[in-house]
């Protein structure tokens, strides 16, 4: 079984990281595992828990509508690897040691298109063409015999 963590990417949780054992509390409260002491976060604002079955549950615990996940406000919502929490300026990304996310790196995402090549070559045309009209101007008596 993966050791889940939240790690902060942005307000004062930047850089830290929170390992989910089995329930992690974030709010303003002394007693919070993840403190966030600003406007508008409850006291006990949010909880991620880990279930028996290895699943991660994400429960907003005041009815302020300030616990977001992946952009949108959530009441409870299962979490997966890559999942972002933000809960007023302080962002956390869920990562499980090993596992991939399911979202941000699945095959779909994972593909290169097949008209790499298309492109490379259209790039590769406009810069030589650029060069020669630059050449044809600058220097014409390259092309004078």
């Amino acid at each position: 079984m993966s050791q889940f963590r939240l790690k902060g990417t942005s307000g004062s949780v930047i850089n830290r990281s929170f390992p989910v054992v089995k329930a992690v509390v974030i709010g303003a409260a002394e007693d919070c595992d993840i403190r966030v002491d600003e406007p508008g976060v409850a006291a006990r604002q949010a909880e991620v828990r880990l279930n028996g079955d290895g699943s991660l549950l994400l429960t907003d615990l005041a009815d302020n509508r300030a616990t977001v996940l992946n952009g949108e406000s959530v009441r409870k919502q299962e979490l997966n690897t890559g999942d972002e929490i933000r809960i007023g300026t302080c962002r956390w990304l869920l990562q499980a040691p090993g596992l991939r996310p399911r979202r941000v790196l699945s095959p779909a995402a994972a593909r290169t298109s097949g008209m790499d090549w298309v492109r490379v070559f259209a790039w590769t045309l406009v810069v030589a063409l650029a060069g020669a009209v630059a050449v044809l101007r600058f220097w014409p008596e390259w092309f004078v015999r």
